[in-house]
């Protein structure tokens, strides 16, 4: 018999000595609250034995769970994160031959957006979208699968995002191509060094500065406000260092300190995955990112399209947050089983 058994039949049996002094709305949410708080507690102890970092999610809601109030604020952030656990359990039964058509239907998807942003550029102009809401998240889940791409298949997706023009996309591109040919990171980092040089001096051509000639233009306003973002989460993140300031509280407090400091903060997002877990999750999150990389990490390969687009996946969410897209965050969390799974 484990832990994990004794604990749910110890709490079976203590489910009738739910306190309830008398029938009332607020008392029976009350009780149902006591409920899902042993239901929370024993779902963390078993789930510990397989996948450590979902438990040690389980422990921050259960650190924050109201012991005298019905807990509705903390609900849909659970139940996320439920969603998150249950798919990556389905994603570890996945048959053989579903990962290998898996790869094709995301290419697929990549070229319609390709053929979808090139159609309406020609018709509309501009920065062009695909279906899934910006621009540069478009870019993002085309950097993602190009590890996948193969060499007939790069004039599409290049032109995708040649006209979209996301540096979080080619950076992400450019760890996949180093990755799948080590040999090629003499070029990566000169090409790396050339666009910050041309960032940075940019010349003037035909009147205009050189990358303002391209779709994103040169402007760094976006780095400014991200850098000045991520300060602010370090700075006002030690304040609750170990829990955090709980699931959803990144975008108050970007506006919060955008009207306090007058400045023009990322909306919504922190824009880097590590920092705003530690904001909302604190310590425990940290720790539970760390047990997540480290069920994948010794499964990473060199020269592997796999490893090379869960690695993408990782670039991207340094700077933005594909992760928290659906379209973008579920294919990544599919990589990632594939690889936990043992390729």
């Amino acid at each position: 018999m484990t832990w994990a058994t004794l604990i749910l039949v110890v709490a079976a049996a203590a489910a009738p000595l739910i306190p309830l002094d008398f029938v009332s709305g607020r008392l029976m949410a009350h009780a149902r609250s006591l409920w899902l708080l042993g239901l929370l507690t024993v779902g963390i102890v078993w789930v510990a034995q397989y996948e450590l970092w979902l438990a040690l999610i389980g422990l921050c809601f259960l650190c924050r769970w109201p012991r005298h109030t019905d807990p509705p604020s903390l609900l849909p952030s659970l139940i996320q994160w439920i969603a998150v656990g249950t798919t990556w359990g389905l994603l570890l039964q996945m048959p053989a031959w579903g990962w290998r058509w898996l790869p094709w239907a995301w290419l697929a998807v990549a070229g319609w957006q390709s053929v979808q942003i090139a159609a309406r550029r020609l018709v509309h102009g501009g920065r062009q979208k695909g279906t899934m809401g910006s621009p540069v998240i478009t870019a993002l889940y085309l950097a993602l699968v190009s590890p996948f791409c193969p060499a007939w298949g790069w004039p599409v997706l290049g032109a995708g995002l040649g006209l979209i023009w996301s540096y979080t996309a080619f950076l992400g591109v450019g760890m996949g191509l180093v990755w799948l040919y080590p040999s090629w990171w003499p070029l990566g980092v000169a090409a790396a060094l050339t666009g910050a040089l041309l960032w940075c001096w940019s010349p003037v051509v035909w009147g205009n500065r050189l990358l303002e000639h391209t779709p994103r233009g040169d402007t760094i306003d976006s780095v400014i406000s991200r850098w000045r973002g991520w300060q602010l989460i370090c700075h006002h993140g030690t304040e609750r260092w170990l829990l955090g300031h709980g699931p959803n509280s990144m975008e108050p407090a970007l506006l919060r300190w955008g009207s306090r400091y007058d400045i023009e903060l990322t909306w919504g997002e922190g824009f880097n995955e590590g920092l705003q877990v530690y904001y909302e999750y604190g310590l425990l999150g940290i720790l539970a990112i760390v047990a997540f990389m480290g069920r994948v990490i010794p499964h990473l390969t060199l020269g592997d399209p796999w490893s090379a687009a869960w690695l993408v996946g990782g670039v991207l969410a340094m700077s933005h947050w594909p992760l928290r897209h659906a379209s973008i965050g579920l294919v990544w969390l599919a990589i990632g089983a594939h690889l936990a799974h043992g390729g």
